[in-house]
């Protein structure tokens, strides 16, 4: 039986190496999704942003950090957010949302409650990186070491026929 495991990051350099860490074991395979607005997803050191606004063209929004792992999908406008960069299968379940439906109705689909689809959606809403990944029933536990390992916060375990955390990841 397949578990969800989410978590939020701060930075995308702590989001990066979580991600690599959980590829490089084979924890989850291609099941591993990351979402951010798009104002975010440069956040670095100051001489990086800097650096950013010389240019004369803006950068390309991606998340090339994570060095082809995940299959992104364009920016796109989701509700209660504004545009977002997703990376892996949450994007394609918020394209895949009926007009006015976004990041809570596609969490509930992954097994997450009510409550706690709106704590992440306010999290992403200030600027953090939402990491999202779906693993077989052996290796959550793995999977949610790895987050927290990396400075992953707020990390829940969820089953789909249950609609509050198996016990959160502390």
């Amino acid at each position: 039986m397949e578990r969800t495991v989410t978590a939020i990051f701060k930075s995308p350099q702590q989001t990066k190496e979580a991600v690599e860490e959980i590829q490089g074991e084979s924890l989850a395979n291609s099941k591993i999704s990351v979402l951010v607005r798009t104002e975010y997803i440069h956040q670095g050191s100051f001489q990086e942003e800097f650096a950013a606004e010389l240019n004369l063209y803006p950068p390309e929004v991606n998340l090339d950090r994570f060095n082809s792992w995940l299959v992104q999908a364009p920016p796109m406008e989701v509700p209660n957010l504004g545009e977002v960069v997703a990376a892996g299968p949450l994007a394609n379940e918020l394209m895949k949302r009926p007009h006015g439906e976004g990041l809570v109705e596609a969490l509930l689909s992954y097994g997450l409650s009510a409550e706690r689809a709106r704590h992440y959606e306010h999290e992403v809403r200030t600027g953090h990186y939402l990491v999202l990944i779906t693993t077989e029933h052996e290796k959550v536990n793995s999977v949610a070491n790895a987050l927290q390992k990396f400075g992953g916060r707020d990390i829940e375990k969820w089953n789909k026929e249950i609609d509050h955390p198996l016990h959160p990841a502390h």
